[in-house]
């Protein structure tokens, strides 16, 4: 009985460290499904594409209007591997170093949530980049959005620190984004994104029912209005993000082609079991009009 212990050690330590893998994985906050559309796919890749449109709805006068709809710009989402890995020597096992062992798999788990928070973030700490563009070749917040009709170039990037003013403004240039023929798009800013160093700002800003730092102490046009998203991972401590969730539902994605896994195996020569995490998937954005991003200096 205590060779076949020794013998398979690495089998016999594996659901144990499973358990300790999965379980501290599931407790790593992420912001992941409050901002993207999380998905599954058993594909080799996937496709999608910014709104198409198409000019004014007529009036039946008796015979239908065919318009010539124009494609968005398509994304096209490929997924790269990510794997990592530790090593057990089988004296730890003998010796029973428990605490030392059993430290393995939860870091492993957190390197591995960390990664998916840090890809994820990227979106928005690369939100002004220009090397780092999506479907319409510009990055996701810009002055110059091009039209696939041949209309003119759309904005959905300032400046502005944040405040009672500028969230205003935010949400009313937000309400006036239009498509690339000019006509209404509808947006509804709903979630506010800031880093931590804004969190307070943010706090007082959607949560106070009168205005802050007013003497008049007039209601507040924002309270209530916004769903507060803070995460740490976001690098810039002054730039900020104000969404309409319900777009970034459709255009702001996440697939998961496979998720995360773990797996060992046990070296019969160097007494050593090994055991390993992969995952592969991809995040983009597929259209802009989610998003107002402001680049504060």
């Amino acid at each position: 009985m205590v060779t076949a212990r020794r013998e398979h050690f690495g089998y016999l330590l594996e659901p144990g460290l499973r358990k300790i893998f999965y379980e501290t994985y599931d407790q790593i906050p992420t912001m992941l499904p409050d901002l993207f559309n999380m998905q599954t796919t058993s594909n080799p890749y996937e496709t999608d594409v910014s709104i198409g449109t198409m000019g004014a709805f007529p009036k039946f006068e008796g015979t239908v209007e065919y318009d010539r709809p124009y494609q968005g710009y398509k994304k096209t989402y490929e997924f790269p591997e990510f794997a990592h890995g530790f090593r057990i020597e089988r004296k730890l096992f003998d010796d029973d170093r428990y605490n030392e062992i059993n430290k393995q798999p939860a870091g492993l788990a957190i390197g591995a949530a960390r990664r998916r928070e840090e890809d994820g973030s990227n979106i928005f700490n690369n939100a002004f980049n220009t090397n780092f563009t999506g479907g319409d070749g510009k990055a996701l917040c810009v002055t110059d959005h091009p039209s696939q009709s041949g209309g003119a170039d759309r904005s959905n990037k300032g400046t502005t620190a944040l405040s009672h003013a500028s969230l205003q403004d935010t949400k009313n240039l937000m309400r006036a984004f239009v498509d690339d023929r000019g006509g209404k798009i509808s947006v509804v800013p709903d979630t506010l994104l800031v880093p931590v160093a804004l969190e307070e700002t943010a706090w007082e800003l959607i949560e106070s029912a009168k205005k802050i730092d007013t003497a008049e102490n007039n209601p507040n046009i924002h309270y209530g209005k916004y769903k507060l998203i803070v995460w740490d991972y976001l690098t810039d401590d002054s730039n900020w993000f104000l969404l309409d969730s319900r777009y970034a539902r459709l255009f702001l994605n996440w697939f998961d082609r496979i998720p995360l896994e773990f797996a060992m195996e046990e070296d019969f020569d160097t007494f050593v079991a090994k055991y390993r995490a992969y995952m592969r998937y991809e995040s983009g954005w597929s259209d802009w009009i989610w998003i107002y991003g402001h680049e504060v200096a």
